[in-house]
């Protein structure tokens, strides 16, 4: 494993400095609209509903957070890739990755999470705020989040190498989101995102720029289908190898169904991500679309 040449602080500049551009630019102009439209009709404004039905969708957050109040509990799990057929009954007796977590809305707007992967042993703290949500009259046309996702290796610090330091086992990941409900049934959202790991494996690159294009569309009132698409970009002026030594990573394609109910929500789908914790899927995935390496994988969302 390889340190990054960036410090913590190195590393947080350069998302501001890349990130909240953007971020303001989005807040300047939705806030000016929103005040606009506000004026001339006080109930022009209502905020659209149901967007998403879960802060989760696939292996992507949505613009939703929980109810001020309100606890979830996440079950996130994913078999093993279905290439060896009925060997390992399509992956389901292979080698699986399984997340379990918790959110908290601290307000309707901001929630605080903190989840544990059993890959790496990722202790994960997260956070998201929505920022705008779209009104029913378009005044405001999207919803936007900011979700922020900090994860600690708990593995044993010999895999760390030598000249072990404790900032060795933190990854970061930031991401804005932008959705837009287009009707009753369609929801679409892009999300660019930075990850950065302290400490990688070798010819694998430290920072990594993504974006990802996701959305949902209802079949019955309870019962939908969806699909995210997500792509590393690979920026020359980032990259830290030569173009022969770099090991990029690959691109994914999630597509499955979706159950909700008012206490729960529950996903099914065929994915090439395995990781669960964002950042591990962004910098690390190396199943491609093309071969068919994908897996069976679905949530389970509770409320309470």
């Amino acid at each position: 494993m390889i340190r990054s040449k960036y410090s913590i602080q190195k590393f947080m500049k350069m998302t501001f400095s890349w990130m909240f551009p953007f971020f303001l630019f989005f807040a300047v102009v939705l806030s000016a609209s929103q005040n606009c439209f506000a004026q001339e009709d006080e109930f022009a404004n209502d905020p659209v509903t149901g967007t998403f039905e879960s802060g989760l969708l696939g292996e992507t957050q949505t613009t939703v957070t929980p109810f001020a109040g309100e606890f979830e509990l996440h079950i996130q799990h994913r078999f093993g890739l279905v290439e060896n057929g009925l060997e390992d009954v399509f992956g389901i007796y292979a080698s699986s990755n399984i997340r379990m977590g918790v959110n908290y809305g601290i307000t309707e707007k901001f929630m605080l999470g903190y989840g544990y992967t059993k890959d790496y042993k990722l202790q994960e703290f997260h956070g998201k705020y929505r920022i705008f949500t779209q009104t029913e009259s378009n005044s405001i046309p999207v919803s936007v989040a900011l979700y922020g996702n900090l994860s600690i290796n708990s593995q044993d610090k010999v895999v760390f190498g030598n000249d072990y330091a404790f900032s060795d086992r933190l990854g970061y990941f930031s991401q804005l989101i932008v959705a837009h409900k287009f009707n009753e049934n369609i929801s679409l959202q892009l999300a660019p995102s930075f990850t950065h790991f302290n400490k990688t494996d070798s010819l694998v690159e430290h920072d990594k720029v993504a974006i990802t294009l996701s959305g949902r569309a209802k079949v019955t009132p309870s019962m939908s289908v969806f699909f995210e698409y997500d792509q590393p970009l690979n920026i020359d002026d980032m990259r830290e190898f030569t173009n022969s030594d770099q090991t990029d990573p690959e691109a994914n394609l999630t597509f499955g169904m979706e159950i909700g109910t008012s206490t729960h929500v529950f996903q099914v789908f065929m994915s090439n991500y395995e990781g669960i914790t964002p950042q591990r899927n962004i910098l690390y995935n190396k199943n491609k679309i093309g071969d068919g390496d994908f897996l069976v994988g679905f949530n389970i969302l509770v409320r309470f």
